[in-house]
């Protein structure tokens, strides 16, 4: 009888009966860094050119960390005890996110919202966790090839030039298209391969201190890469091009294998030096889409409060979201969008096997 090679299907994967530091606060850190983003226009004209170009790396960061966290947490409980269960949590959750993020866009503000382009990711994303590891990390590495040539053959095809004029035919406004290709901030043709290693990472198992090791050595050389590139003038041209994926995914990798490595550092100390800086970032990471929609609506009334440049919205629009964020999950709990989306979504296990085994821990 033939059998499948080890890497024909998913690994398992170890689930944690409790949350991981490391993930909350590679999450919170996340949602922190798209909070200082947005509010970055009060300041940008006010700061010399060194801290804008480090307050740019965070700008940069938030993103493809959101997509890589959200990969791993994929990982970790899909397919469960069943794959079509597992597709359904997907789905609304999903969607609910799409709906959330074209509310959010609806308001006037200067935020690029990414919840509608992460819902479609995860509904994308998902069912390719079927496949073998080997065979995530291909798809992921083919698809950072190719994005750069996919963006450029359909934003001509729309009449457009990357970097330059947007397309102009009708079907290059269809939200799925601009979606998966063409939006200029966030498109899921970049952020795939972020997910899809996410999970990859998650098989591996979130306490394996070598793979953390190699995201933050790795990362650093690719952002590194990226600026000695920009260096000898091969600069961005457009959001999804070759320099730009080394640097942002780059970054994306090193920001979350220092978090791990700093978590892994003091795992078992809770009063340890490294938890004690990563239990902040957790407590925010448990409350993150609230804490993103939140901020979002709190920027319409600050902005037309306030025109930039000025310190003040600045420092009330970071300070204020997040420790309210901390806050919440300090002393409530999870957040309000958090809580409504668990209930709403489907629950990883059937009923009666959740009954059963309250059953026999009782």
């Amino acid at each position: 009888m033939v059998t499948d090679a080890p890497t024909a299907g998913p690994a398992p994967v170890s689930r944690p009966a409790e949350r991981v530091l490391s993930l909350d606060a590679a999450r919170g850190l996340a949602v922190v860094a798209m909070v200082v983003a947005h509010g970055l226009p009060w300041i940008t004209p006010l700061l010399s050119s060194l801290p804008n170009f480090v307050l740019a790396q965070v700008n940069d960061t938030a993103s493809p960390l959101f997509a890589l966290v959200m990969g791993i947490s994929a990982g970790l409980v899909f397919p469960g005890p069943s794959a079509g269960r597992g597709f359904a949590r997907a789905l609304v959750r999903g969607l609910a996110l799409v709906a959330l993020g074209v509310g959010l866009e609806q308001f006037d503000h200067w935020a690029a919202v990414i919840l509608h382009i992460l819902g479609v990711l995860l509904i994308v994303g998902t069912p390719l966790l079927l496949l073998g590891t080997r065979w995530l990390l291909g798809v992921a590495l083919a698809l950072v090839a190719i994005s750069p040539f996919v963006i450029t053959a359909v934003t001509r095809a729309g009449g457009g030039e990357p970097g330059g004029l947007p397309p102009t035919a009708d079907w290059a406004s269809n939200p799925l298209v601009e979606w998966l290709v063409l939006n200029t901030h966030y498109r899921v043709l970049t952020l795939l391969p972020l997910f899809l290693l996410g999970a990859v990472l998650a098989r591996r198992g979130l306490r394996d201190e070598r793979a953390a090791w190699w995201c933050l050595i790795g990362g650093l050389t690719m952002a590194w890469l990226s600026y000695a590139l920009e260096l000898l003038g091969v600069a961005v041209v457009f959001s999804g091009d070759f320099p730009d994926q080394l640097q942002e995914n780059g970054l994306a990798l090193a920001a979350y294998g220092l978090v791990t490595v700093v978590a892994l550092g003091g795992e078992g100390r809770a009063d340890g030096v490294g938890a004690r800086l990563l239990r902040p970032f957790a407590l925010i990471g448990r409350v993150a889409l609230s804490l993103y929609v939140g901020h979002v609506l709190f920027l319409v009334p600050l902005i037309d409060r306030w025109s930039p440049p000025s310190w003040t919205p600045f420092v009330i629009f970071v300070v204020g979201c997040l420790f309210v964020s901390w806050a919440w999950a300090r002393f409530i709990g999870p957040g309000p969008i958090e809580w409504l989306l668990d209930r709403i979504s489907p629950s990883r296990r059937p009923p009666a096997v959740s009954r059963g085994r309250s059953a026999a821990s009782a």
